[in-house]
């Protein structure tokens, strides 16, 4: 399914989508993964790389402690201006309102 978002930027773009991976994506691997498991005649190969594509995929393997975004109140002046603007474009996204408008 893709979305048509003619003002969207290569950057904006790419993370709408790596959002859907984290999220759409990690459901689905999750639930593929637990079938997979849970089949006896599931090789035991295919059971390993099945979950480390999983996790992989969504940053829960090889994630270090500086990529988990901060708190706000831990946040540098320019971490904050750019979660202001995500959470913008995000409302503005779903047709809510924005705080800050």
């Amino acid at each position: 399914m893709t979305q048509d978002t003619p003002d969207e930027s290569p950057a904006e773009a790419l993370e709408r989508n790596l959002r859907r991976i984290r999220t759409e994506g990690l459901d689905a691997a999750t639930e593929a993964a637990i079938t997979l498991l849970r089949d006896p005649k599931a090789p035991a190969q295919a059971k390993s790389a099945t979950i480390n594509a999983i996790y992989r995929a969504s940053g829960l393997l090889g994630r270090a402690e500086d990529e988990v975004e901060p708190e706000p109140h831990e946040m540098t002046p320019a971490q904050l201006e750019r979660a202001v603007k995500r959470a913008t474009r995000d409302l503005s996204r779903l047709g809510v309102p924005g705080v800050f408008d």
